[in-house]
């Protein structure tokens, strides 16, 4: 019996550590609304601002929350992306889904369209005002040196 209490004692301390405001269908949800919940737990040291985070992905767009139509895979490209968590060079989604992740963690992120691409419509893949959803694998974590 004492498991399932300590594993929401280490759930709560993940969601004050990630800003996460609310719990809801196993669902964390950050301040600025990105739900997220891990499929996989990595190991490790959590990700923060300022590492640098290489991850595989998979996007959809959201078939009111379900995953629709496939908008990219990147392990099926070939192709990690790499980036500084908590910068401009990636959606601002991104950056609060990965975060407090680990290496070889899998997790779950839907995002509001002001956590992704906005009112902006991409070609004829994304369109404006588009709600997302993402799976995203994190491959390795490079920390800051700060």
């Amino acid at each position: 019996m004492k498991k399932p209490i300590i594993k929401t004692a280490l759930l709560a301390l993940l969601f004050l550590i990630a800003g996460a405001t609310a719990i809801a269908d196993g669902f964390l949800t950050t301040e600025r609304g990105a739900q997220y919940k891990d499929l996989k737990t990595g190991s490790g040291e959590m990700a923060e601002a300022g590492d640098v985070a290489t991850i595989v992905f998979t996007g959809w767009l959201d078939d009111q929350g379900r995953k629709g139509r496939e908008i990219y895979n990147s392990r099926r490209e070939g192709r990690p992306v790499s980036f500084v968590i908590g910068t401009d060079r990636v959606m601002q989604g991104w950056n609060e889904g990965v975060t407090g992740m680990q290496e070889g963690g899998r997790r779950l992120i839907k995002l509001p369209p002001s956590l992704g691409y906005g009112s902006r419509s991409i070609e004829n893949i994304i369109p404006a005002d588009a709600r997302l959803i993402f799976v995203i694998e994190l491959l390795e974590l490079e920390k800051s040196a700060d």
